[in-house]
């Protein structure tokens, strides 16, 4: 008896020990942030139908921390049991783009930092995944959600208004500077070989028309519309009113933000080299449209992109926006209407 009771208790304390060993090696997890550093902020941005941006704001003593990083998944607070992305540490703006999310599908998103063995995790986001859009033509296109608005990821190319009638092909017109408000699309030098990837050019006739042509819900965006979409890439960026004779840029690093990256020199981009400055963070994937002058002629394909913007200037000129090869930033002129610039067309976001 006495041999079965000591062989209980041994049994016992073992059992015991084993437990308080895995407790003490379990990485512990605190959701509110009490350790050395503090979230200043967090963000979930540029939310497309498969992917988003993550980013936060760390400050505080980071001298133990040894890994920052965002944890996401369908259920509410996420950790790394879940999906994760980690980074060193280091005070400041941290961040990253995560893919392979799913259409349509809501997700929770939050930051954290290590120290040691334990998991300190900042305040959740959560956020619904896009869906893609097609015109009346059934052309499909890309959607990202950038601050409070949803934006066309790639340039319109439908020939048709949405009441069902034919826009006007511009294809091998030539001059026509003589037409009255001529409401007409090309094809860059009138390939239609060019449609798919670079979209269409039209003049601002054409995407003023009152039968419309955007894809349903979404409509031509004008100088406010711009504006807000700058402001919420670069808080220092100027307004269309603000700007003056000698100074035409909106921001200085808008247009890196929503350009595609690589260049036709090294064989990753469809941007002459060096396309400086371009990240596509925004996942506005802009390429180098270019345009087509009343005069007949088609330029500036791989050096700049142009946009229209619905508002007018005055009789015969209206508000466009630009970017170039050669630096990063937004600008703005005002045009002859009778030009064909690309279209990128965008409405508010669901929030």
């Amino acid at each position: 008896m006495y041999f079965l009771l000591h062989r209980l208790v041994l049994k016992s304390l073992f059992v015991l020990s084993v437990l308080l060993l895995n407790a003490c090696s379990t990485k512990e997890v605190i959701d509110e942030p009490v350790g050395p550093a503090e979230f200043e902020w967090v963000r979930v941005d540029y939310i497309t139908s498969g992917s988003a941006w993550l980013s936060a704001d760390i400050k505080g003593n980071l001298a133990n921390v040894e890994e920052v990083g965002f944890s996401w998944g369908t259920n509410p607070k996420p950790d790394i049991s879940d999906h994760f992305f980690s980074q060193e540490a280091q005070a400041g703006i941290f961040g990253s783009r995560i893919e392979n999310l799913n259409e349509g599908v809501l997700y929770y998103a939050r930051p954290y930092y290590r120290v040691l063995n334990t998991y300190f995790y900042g305040e959740q986001q959560e956020f619904r995944t896009v869906a893609g859009v097609n015109d009346i033509e059934g052309n499909a296109y890309e959607v990202v959600q950038i601050g409070t608005q949803l934006w066309l990821s790639q340039s319109l190319r439908s020939t048709v208004y949405n009441n069902g009638d034919s826009l006007t092909a511009g294809t091998e017109m030539g001059n026509y500077t003589g037409l009255e408000q001529p409401a007409l699309y090309f094809y860059y030098k009138d390939n239609p070989a060019m449609a798919e990837e670079y979209g269409l050019l039209y003049t601002w006739y054409a995407i003023t028309d009152s039968r419309g042509i955007c894809p349903a819900g979404f409509r031509v965006p004008g100088n406010t519309e711009w504006e807000t979409l700058t402001n919420h890439l670069d808080p220092l960026s100027l307004s269309f009113d603000q700007l003056v004779p000698d100074n035409n840029s909106l921001s200085v690093v808008v247009g890196g933000m929503l350009k595609d990256t690589g260049n036709l020199e090294a064989g990753t981009g469809l941007w002459e080299y060096p396309n400086r400055g371009a990240t596509n963070v925004s996942s506005m994937q802009v390429l180098p449209t270019g345009l087509r002058d009343p005069s007949g002629a088609f330029d500036g394909m791989g050096y700049n992109a142009a946009f229209w913007s619905g508002s007018e200037k005055n009789e015969a000129q209206a508000h466009m926006v630009y970017m170039h090869f050669f630096n990063e930033g937004l600008f703005s002129n005002v045009f002859n209407k009778k030009t064909g610039y690309a279209l990128r067309c965008m409405k508010e976001a669901d929030l």
